[in-house]
């Protein structure tokens, strides 16, 4: 690389340079034509910076990226030899993603185009570009630097301002592909790459994620590779990757929010931002539906996906790239990066061969890299022995390679095809000078069987599985080192450790294997994925060995999937198997809690809450009072509830605090004191705010219950006449609006009045507007806060109630049986919403003639009624006539019943 005259680019000096010459050096007559521009526009006193030195198959030297940031505007001579030439690709390439950062990049490249009209300029960008058409003579030199004058004279800064260096490529070329991949990313918002395993996919959304950074402010989430997980496993592992990857990217705690949360939470903040955000989601499985892959994409129109895919046709309905083998030239190129031909002979038999083996990357540079060291020139015969397929190819390597490099090979091949740090490599492999391992992963990485990133080295998934699983010591010496790596909670990229766990545990003994696969279901479970959590757990309660702690940790998340009697199974299992208090305390409790969840109090009592609650000591003992609490309000008793939670709050730290507090403000909303009940909802949702963890599942619950107390106190304020439906429904509308106004349409006050607004035209006769107000409240609700909350079944128990008015039981009984369960689980059987839930749902299988049985159960839900609430309440009006209704000759009207205490 040279510059006559001032000579190589100052990094520091960011304004060093006018004007960058781009062309190709194989071009003679474009190169004298370069060097007479260069001497015109000296001479007009600009600065020019235009390479000399850089040969076909030079790698891209570091000073010519410093030259590319350091420079105003591009010239680029734009001859057909440019289009084969991979360093002068490389800086047109580059010029033009680091002005994108300027505004419109072709406002800073002037094109010469010296064979004007035969389709030869790409990228198609460059039509945009200002071009100098015809050949460049004396007489047409003035006017070429005139203009480039006035291009210069326009721009206000380099090309590098703010913006750093353009990357170096890590590639042989792929440019046409790059700028596909570009264009396809200005007209839709996600991209596909696809093409056979090894050939250069997830390499190629690299290269395109380094050279146009420029394109996307707001940064990059590489995300994957997936290709090695089962079409079922693909959600759960996208969801732990996105919760780290988001983190990482926004500063901010991913934890304890869902999928579809976490999905809205990270589009959320990106929106905010205002700038483009590029996403990589690299190697998804084969045969995933369009459903699947829907769910792979942020919900922000900031956002460009790109995802690479060995799938060779998808119903998937977005634009696609079908990647193939390399060019001739780009295989030339890379080939030359080995050994260069030394005359045409040999490039010719090059060629040749990467004709043979299809220009598969993996075969040319295992070819290449073996050619280093043949004796004789490059000819047929010196290929004949070649291999033709990448598997052939990987085989010849791993036969070269030194111990070093084949032992973290035969590491590799028992983990997952992520990266793995290096200090876990040399730990395992015994390695205690680090030289070593250092030039091991220096010859893996020349070899193009691995690659570093991610803070680790990650294996080409075919080297991988051609190294194939180990037998030996090393499967369990690779297991007791990354179990001590999982013990620190602090340790960087953990979604590729635990894949890496759930790889080893397939091929370590038993008692390895299920430490190995702990860490994965409390990871799923943390993040609100009970279902993945289970099938793990499923794993770890067939193994031999599993303990005590194993069927309780089980037991509880079959709990939260709704398996409860599942979970008391296996509660029961923890317990014969205990061997300490502790163990026998843990497994009590969970099945104490799978008791009430079903609303069972009495099995619940005499498992854990009557005698053994109060055994637990020590600081053991605050989730358990927590928990008792939590019980006590099921049972409908908030008074106790409140007295438990008041003995240890002053005592508890933040993690268990805000449950905590979200429990006492529960049963104080029970005990009519919405004021406090909202001013604690509020504390625990702006302790969420405070470290920007907005769409955590107890920041949703907090801010419903503060909006449910709020709305409480404002009704009390306005006294609305309820007995004028039509003037309560209008009230109700007016406060959904004030509250829209104040807060926004999606805030919980304003949902929560929605709801009651939609309720109330019930009562108005109205279920036709009931029905349609309340699907796009609970449409609404869904999207912000979640299905599993109070609200939501409020709202599903209103859309029964007009089903029943339009005479359609067995829809109203279908919804009713559906938020029954889960109203007893957290209200509790004693709640007014899930005792009315009860009556509706006798009242629906009586009227719709599906149940036998119909009368017992509305006699049941009426006496609870009348047991718990008394004779002198709205329920318990609706609950006698319910008993009486139900004894009368059929048919009658059913609106009635179906209208009353829906407010």
């Amino acid at each position: 690389m040279t510059d006559p005259d001032p000579g190589l680019p100052d990094v520091h000096d960011t304004d060093r340079f006018d004007v960058f010459l781009c062309f190709s050096r194989a071009d003679p007559d474009g190169t004298t034509r370069m060097a007479e521009i260069d001497a015109a526009l000296r001479d007009a006193g600009l600065r020019v910076f235009r390479d000399t030195v850089t040969g076909e198959f030079s790698p891209v030297p570091r000073e010519l990226a410093d030259a590319i940031a350091c420079s105003r505007v591009v010239l680029v001579y734009y001859s057909r030899a440019l289009l084969e030439g991979h360093v002068c690709q490389w800086a047109l390439t580059a010029a033009f993603a680091a002005a994108s950062r300027h505004g419109d990049p072709a406002t800073r490249v002037l094109v010469v185009d010296p064979e004007p009209g035969d389709g030869h300029i790409s990228p198609a960008e460059l039509a945009d570009a200002e071009f100098f058409t015809g050949p460049v003579t004396p007489r047409t030199l003035p006017t070429l630097v005139g203009r480039v004058r006035r291009k210069v004279a326009d721009a206000a800064h380099p090309l590098g301002t703010g913006g750093g260096e353009p990357p170096l490529p890590r590639s042989a070329g792929r440019y046409r592909e790059l700028w596909a991949v570009h264009d396809g990313l200005r007209t839709r918002s996600v991209l596909m790459v696809r093409g056979p395993r090894g050939v250069g996919k997830t390499a190629l959304a690299g290269q395109y994620a380094c050279l146009f950074h420029e394109a996307f402010g707001g940064g990059v989430l590489r995300l994957g590779p997936f290709g090695h997980h089962a079409p079922e496993e693909m959600l759960p592992q996208f969801h732990l990757a996105l919760s780290r990857v988001a983190g990482d990217l926004l500063s901010a705690d991913m934890s304890g929010m869902d999928f579809d949360r976490l999905r809205l939470h990270v589009a959320e903040r990106i929106r905010a931002t205002g700038k483009r955000t590029l996403v990589l989601v690299d190697d998804v499985p084969a045969g995933l539906p369009p459903n699947i892959l829907d769910q792979l994409l942020l919900p922000a129109p900031e956002v460009s996906t790109v995802i690479t895919s060995r799938t060779g046709r998808s119903p998937w309905d977005v634009a696609t790239l079908d990647l193939t083998g390399l060019t001739p030239g780009e295989g030339l190129r890379l080939f030359g990066e080995h050994r260069a031909p030394r005359e045409d002979t040999e490039r010719q038999a090059i060629l040749r061969y990467i004709d043979r083996c299809g220009g598969h990357p993996i075969t040319v540079r295992a070819t290449a890299s073996a050619a280093r060291h043949w004796p004789g020139p490059l000819d047929d015969l010196a290929f004949a022995t070649s291999p033709d397929t990448a598997p052939h190819a990987i085989q010849d390597i791993l036969a070269g390679l030194g111990r070093t490099a084949s032992d973290v090979v035969r590491l590799g091949g028992l983990l997952a095809p992520v990266p793995f740090p290096f200090g876990y490599a040399r730990d395992v492999l015994g390695l205690a000078v680090e030289q070593d391992f250092t030039e091991a992963v220096d010859e893996l990485a020349a070899r193009g069987v691995a690659s570093r990133g991610d803070g680790g080295l990650r294996l080409q998934p075919l080297v991988a599985e051609a190294a194939g699983a180990q037998a030996g010591d090393l499967p369990d010496s690779a297991a007791k080192a990354l179990l001590r790596l999982l013990s620190d909670d602090r340790i960087e990229c953990r979604d590729f450790l635990l894949q890496h766990a759930r790889a080893l545990a397939e091929r370590t003994s038993a008692r390895y294997r299920i430490q190995l696969l702990r860490p994965i279901a409390t990871a799923h479970e943390e993040h609100r994925d009970p279902l993945a959590a289970g099938e793990i757990h499923a794993l770890i309660l067939a193994t031999e060995g599993a303990a005590s702690t194993d069927f309780a940790a089980a037991a509880r998340v079959e709990i939260a999937c709704g398996l409860y009697p599942e979970a008391i199974g296996h509660a029961r299992h923890a317990l014969l198997l205990a061997r300490t208090d502790a163990e026998r305390y843990t497994a009590r409790l969970v099945a104490a809690r799978a008791f009430d969840c079903q609303g069972d109090y009495d099995a619940g009592d005499r498992t854990f809450w009557h005698e053994y609650a109060r055994q637990v000591q020590g600081e053991d003992r605050f989730p358990v009072v927590v928990a008792d609490a939590q019980a006590s309000r099921l049972r409908g008793r908030p008074r106790d509830a409140l007295a438990s939670l008041e003995t240890i709050l002053p005592e508890l730290r933040e993690d268990l605090l805000l449950p905590a507090l979200l429990e006492y403000a529960r049963a104080l909303l029970l005990e009519d004191h919405p004021r406090q009940a909202g001013r604690m909802a509020a504390e625990v949702a702006a302790a969420f705010h405070k470290t920007g963890r907005d769409r955590h599942f107890r920041c949703a619950e907090a801010e419903l219950l503060r909006a449910e107390a709020t709305v409480t106190l404002d009704l009390r304020n306005l006294r609305p006449d309820r007995s004028d439906r039509e003037r309560f429904a209008a009230d109700l509308r007016e406060l959904e609006s004030a509250y829209g106004k104040r807060h926004g349409p999606e805030s919980a006050l304003t949902l929560t009045v929605a709801a009651m607004a939609g309720r109330v035209l019930l009562a108005l006769a109205q279920p036709d507007r009931a029905l349609r107000a309340l699907s796009e409240t609970e449409r609404t609700v869904l999207l912000v806060f979640g299905g599993e909350h109070p609200l939501r079944y409020r709202i599903r128990h209103g859309m029964a109630l007009a089903h029943g008015q339009l005479r359609e039981f067995r829809r109203q009984a279908d919804l009713l049986e559906d938020i029954l369960g889960p109203q007893i689980r957290l209200l509790g059987s004693a709640h007014p919403e899930t005792l009315e839930s009860r009556l509706d749902l006798g009242l629906a299988l009586a009227f719709g003639e599906r149940d036998t049985h119909a009368t017992e159960r509305v006699d049941s839900a009426a006496d609870a009624i009348l047991a718990t609430h008394g004779i002198a309440t709205e329920l318990s009006a609706k609950a006698i006539a319910a008993k009486r209704a139900i004894r009368l000759p059929q048919p009658f009207d059913s609106a009635p019943f179906t209208a009353r205490t829906v407010t």
